[in-house]
């Protein structure tokens, strides 16, 4: 092929261009060059903790640690207070929930799905356990979750948003501003499979502006973790791609175990969803109570021994099967021999031993 030939014109205008083009390149290097690298650039530090929202709870050393309420769905108000109720025959929420105190409630919204078929916590439990914070003198009532799905979509179609506006409530929805970095376990503790992180973003604005933290979560069938319940309803705090989570996934429902400390827990087993979890869609995929075939709620100050019994009675499972209930308890008793007030132990029969289990039937 022959050389190409230039014209003098030519090879002055492609030098000029040459010439102007590499000025540009250094100017531009130059100005975009920082000299600290990415120590110029603000650092996210994570927060190694959150508050201990049992800590200040007066409990007698005898009172029930597991509440059962077991009635028809229609009574879904009295199936509340009597849940609640039975943690402290006497004062009821009052125990936990004082005048003045700024309560968030932790539904599972997760899926844009409607109520009946069990992928979401019931709204009318909600509703009234939003109405049992208000008697208790509650000051405000937050509402959160980080839907997996757009969580304007899930709030309504669950029935939640509208529960929650209803009784005066306020939903917090997901958003940048609400998230910071926090440790959830300790890096040398965990096992360091891809995907897996120590610390992660957490919806943690209004987890720092409450005083009392309720986790009320739908009993389910899942997948990935065998079950969701109120221990894994926690991982609707995490922002991020925590589906990354999902490949060492009783690692990290155990610290979120250990991470929070909520000053009680409602499983609601009014719809519970034995199969094709946690999305279903089926009708069929669902049954009231269970395994017990009528509507129950469990309210508990012990999340891990509330998940055994759910996980034994509702969906007929063997608690000491469950990898996360192991390790939550492992790791919520190494931060009790450290000094943290709080419950944390699989063998609910332990509880029921001592009278310390009640069962209230409507």
């Amino acid at each position: 092929m022959a050389e190409p030939r230039w014209t003098r014109r030519e090879l002055l205008t492609r030098g000029a261009g040459a010439v102007l083009g590499g000025g540009a390149a250094v100017a531009g290097g130059y100005l975009l060059y920082d000299p600290k690298g990415d120590r110029g650039l603000p650092r996210w530090q994570p927060r190694l903790g959150l508050k201990n929202f049992f800590a200040q709870i007066d409990l007698p050393a005898g009172h029930p640690r597991l509440s059962v309420a077991v009635g028809p769905e229609h009574r879904t108000e009295e199936l509340v207070r009597a849940a609640v109720g039975g943690l402290d025959p006497a004062l009821g929420l009052r125990r936990f929930v004082q005048p003045g105190d700024v309560v968030l409630i932790k539904p599972n919204v997760g899926f844009d799905r409607p109520p009946h078929v069990g992928a979401t916590t019931n709204p009318e439990v909600l509703r009234w356990i939003i109405r049992l914070c208000r008697e208790a003198g509650a000051r405000e009532i937050l509402v959160t979750d980080n839907p997996i799905e757009s969580p304007q979509a899930c709030f309504s179609r669950s029935g939640i948003a509208a529960a929650v506006e209803t009784e005066g409530a306020k939903v917090v929805l997901p958003a940048p501003a609400q998230f910071e970095l926090v440790l959830l376990g300790q890096p040398q503790a965990r096992s360091r499979a891809p995907g897996t992180a120590a610390a992660w973003p957490v919806l943690y604005r209004p987890l720092d502006r409450a005083t009392k933290l309720i986790g009320v979560a739908p009993i389910k069938d899942h997948n990935l973790s065998s079950a969701s319940m109120t221990l894994k309803n926690w991982y609707g705090l995490l922002g991020g791609r925590r589906h990354q989570l999902h490949q060492t996934i009783h690692e990290a429902i155990s610290d979120l175990a250990a991470l929070l400390s909520p000053t009680l827990v409602i499983a609601d087993g009014t719809r519970v969803m034995l199969h094709n979890g946690p999305t279903g869609g089926r009708v069929s995929d669902v049954r009231p109570g269970g395994q017990l075939g009528r509507p129950v709620l469990v309210a508990s100050v012990d999340p891990v021994a509330c998940d055994a019994w759910c996980y034994q009675r509702l969906l007929g499972r063997d608690p000491a099967a469950l990898d996360y209930l192991r390790l939550a308890e492992q790791k919520i008793q190494a931060r009790v021999a450290a000094g943290e007030r709080r419950f944390g132990q699989r063998d609910w029969l332990a509880y029921d031993r001592a009278g310390q289990v009640v069962t209230t039937t409507l």
